[in-house]
C-alpha cells in the first residue's frame, strides 16, 4: 500500500521541484526582456523626431557599366 500511494507522490513532488526551478529561471529572464525591449522602444523614434527616409536606391533598365581609372595629370598626357 505505500507503494501505491508513495510512487505517484514522489513522482509529483520531483515534477514539482522541476516546474517551480523552471520558473525561477524563466521569471528572471521574462523581465530583463521586457526592460530590454521597453528601453529600445523608448530610445527609438518619438513625435518630436521625424524619421528620416532613406535616400531611394537609383533604378537601371539595362547593365552598368564602372571603370576604374588613375589620376592623370594634364602634363604627362601624350
Amino acid at each position: 500500500m505505500g507503494w501505491l500511494l508513495g510512487l505517484p507522490l514522489g513522482i509529483f513532488r520531483v515534477l514539482f521541484s522541476l516546474v517551480m526551478l523552471a520558473l525561477r529561471l524563466a521569471v528572471p529572464i521574462v523581465i530583463i526582456v521586457v526592460i530590454v525591449v521597453l528601453y529600445r522602444r523608448s530610445k527609438g523614434t518619438s513625435a518630436e523626431q521625424p524619421r528620416q527616409e532613406q535616400p531611394k536606391e537609383p533604378e537601371f533598365d539595362g547593365p552598368v557599366y564602372t571603370v576604374d581609372y588613375e589620376e592623370v595629370d594634364e602634363d604627362e598626357a601624350p
